[in-house]
């Protein structure tokens, strides 16, 4: 493959529509396929009878529940993580942090970029410091409450102009970025600007946006012998069993990731997170 090719979303030989050459018009489709005809969808019944089975509807008779206890402040060292009153509660089985050696795997944070699964860094308010694993879920929330955490709450910048300016706080390391800018780019930008019969410059932003699936991010793991089982809500199967082997240094024939139904991702459920590690580290 070429390098100018290295990039194409589409696969070679495979017709699509394509972006005429300049100065022509697209030519119009003589008929089609898909458009304005019947499809039957075979999962149909499933979802509207209420049959479907989502990830989150996974139950086993000997399940645990985790909870994960999470920063509150966008960026802070963790000092000191106290789960002795965590540890006395009913119904807890397992209690993971930054000193457990079972959570010694590194998470790929960025390409590039890896810290550790409950870093002594949080980087953003949300950021996972500790997880327990209990009978019923009530009981690790509450073993959560009790775990007692000391922070050194750091100063933080939540807009990206004022991030890369040189007395900004870092994320990691000593540069702005963590990672050099993507781009996309194609045809030739001023050869356009100089043929047009106007050209108009703005600049425009917007808020952050997030994704709000029904069903929220989550998992169910268990092990058979040494092989690793996910039930994941997720839309890409492959890249969380391809992650996970990576992470917890499996082979991809270890793990298997199961996901019939999902009750939306729109783009937020492409890979794991850390919950799915922290299921599978409290799982075994």
């Amino acid at each position: 493959m070429k390098n100018s090719d290295e990039r194409l979303y589409y696969v070679q030989g495979t017709p699509v529509p394509e972006t005429p050459q300049g100065g022509k018009d697209p030519q119009p489709w003589k008929s089609t396929n898909v458009v304005g005809k019947p499809l039957p969808r075979i999962d149909g019944y499933e979802r509207v009878s209420g049959t479907a089975v989502y990830p989150s509807d996974i139950t086993f008779p000997d399940m645990l529940f985790a909870a994960i206890l999470t920063c509150p402040y966008p960026n802070a060292i963790i000092e000191e993580v106290d789960t002795t009153e965590a540890q006395k509660l009913p119904g807890v089985r397992a209690i993971l942090t930054g000193a457990s050696p079972e959570a010694n795997v590194k998470w790929p944070y960025d390409k590039g970029v890896k810290t550790k699964l409950f870093d002594e860094q949080c980087r953003f308010e949300g950021d996972a410091v500790a997880a327990v694993a209990a009978d019923t879920p009530y009981q690790a929330w509450d073993a959560v409450r009790a775990i007692s955490v000391k922070y050194k709450v750091l100063p933080f910048v939540v807009d990206e102009r004022t991030a890369v300016q040189p007395n900004a706080p870092h994320v990691h390391g000593q540069n702005p970025r963590v990672g050099e800018p993507q781009k996309y780019e194609r045809g030739n930008v001023e050869k356009g600007f100089a043929e047009a019969d106007l050209t108009l410059e703005g600049e425009y932003r917007t808020e952050a946006q997030l994704h709000t699936p029904l069903e929220l991010h989550g998992c169910v793991a268990r092990w058979d012998g040494d092989n690793l089982i996910v039930w994941e809500s997720t839309q890409g199967v492959y890249a969380v069993q391809a992650k996970l082997s990576d992470i917890l240094d499996l082979p991809l024939a270890k793990v298997r990731v199961i996901g019939h139904y999902m009750g939306g991702g729109f783009g937020s459920k492409l890979q794991p997170g850390k919950y799915t590690v922290i299921a599978a580290l409290l799982a075994r």
